[in-house]
């Protein structure tokens, strides 16, 4: 582990490295799932690159508003913008809510099958962080005009054998992370392979935000970069998780109780096109047989009437 460690801090620009790797990996995963589910890759990939923007602009803010809480907490008060800016990191969090907000106003105004897009993002996106966590285990930092290795999204300091293998004898949050985050990966994809239920399409996103808000709030208690800022006895990252927990549950609930309308069927989708015509068709085939009940076979109701009117 040392010698990786060694090489990693000393040749490789860590954090960036491994995000990339893990946004090509995301991507590639995103294209052969749109080829293997008969997903408009066209559209779809150009919208979740175009939403990289969201990603970049959250992830920043949301930096500078949890160590905006942090300078704040220890009792500085001469904060400007500039500062925030410039000093701040980037909290994942932040870059998750702005790449999901502004996918969903692309995928409403552009894509069709947009729950099927959602499955294919839900699984993509827990790729991307498990190579970007091991980015943060491996991170830097520059003291003395020398690059150092300095974790970020590091852990609590531990007295043990186990922390005693890792950088300042800290639980090692970042690798737990990232091995949660290919596991979720392993379920969600192996759940959009094998459930073929077109009305469980969709599911997919709220499996993930769910079980990482879970996941989070639980290693949240094991954190210990307190730059992160804090709210009473809760990180900035388990309020927004109990945020995130409590929206989807209560649209998940919303949405049991039809309360929440569903989406009127896209009528540039083929299978809801087909599904409509079977209705009407069905429909039309019911009035017909409906209207002859009850005459003569091979015999209509008009007919009978003709007849009855001549008989007269």
């Amino acid at each position: 582990m040392d010698a990786i460690r060694t090489f990693i801090t000393e040749h490789i620009l860590a954090y960036g490295t491994f995000a990339a790797i893990g946004l090509v990996a995301a991507f590639a995963a995103a294209v052969i799932l749109c080829f293997k589910m008969k997903q408009n890759w066209v559209r779809q990939i150009p919208i979740m690159l175009l939403s990289l923007v969201g990603l970049i602009a959250g992830a920043k803010l949301f930096g500078m508003i949890s160590y905006e809480r942090y300078l704040r907490s220890v009792g500085i008060r001469d904060i400007t913008i500039k500062r925030l800016f410039n000093d701040s990191g980037i909290v994942f969090y932040g870059g998750l809510l702005g790449y999901f907000g502004m996918m969903w106003l692309l995928f409403w105004k552009l894509l069709p099958k947009k729950r099927l897009a959602w499955d294919i993002v839900a699984v993509s996106t827990p790729l991307f962080h498990g190579f970007a966590r091991i980015g943060c285990y491996f991170g830097h930092e520059m003291v003395d005009g020398q690059l150092v290795w300095r974790p970020c999204c590091y852990g609590i300091h531990m007295e043990n054998a186990f922390c005693s293998h890792f950088w300042d004898s800290r639980f090692p949050t970042q690798l737990f992370e990232s091995g949660f985050n290919f596991l979720l990966f392993g379920i969600l994809l192996a759940l959009l392979l094998t459930d073929h239920e077109e009305k469980r399409r969709g599911s997919l996103i709220r499996i993930y935000l769910i079980a990482y808000a879970v996941f989070r709030f639980i290693i949240e208690f094991f954190r210990g970069d307190e730059v992160r800022g804090a709210y009473g006895i809760f990180s900035f990252s388990q309020v927004v998780s109990l945020f995130i927990l409590f929206g989807v549950m209560l649209a998940w609930i919303l949405k049991k109780k039809k309360i929440v309308k569903p989406l009127p069927p896209d009528p540039f989708d083929p299978e809801v096109e087909r599904y409509d015509l079977f209705i009407k068709t069905e429909t039309a085939s019911e009035e017909k047989t409906e209207d002859e009940k009850g005459f003569p076979e091979g015999k209509s109701m008009d007919s009978c009437s003709d007849k009855q009117t001549e008989e007269n």
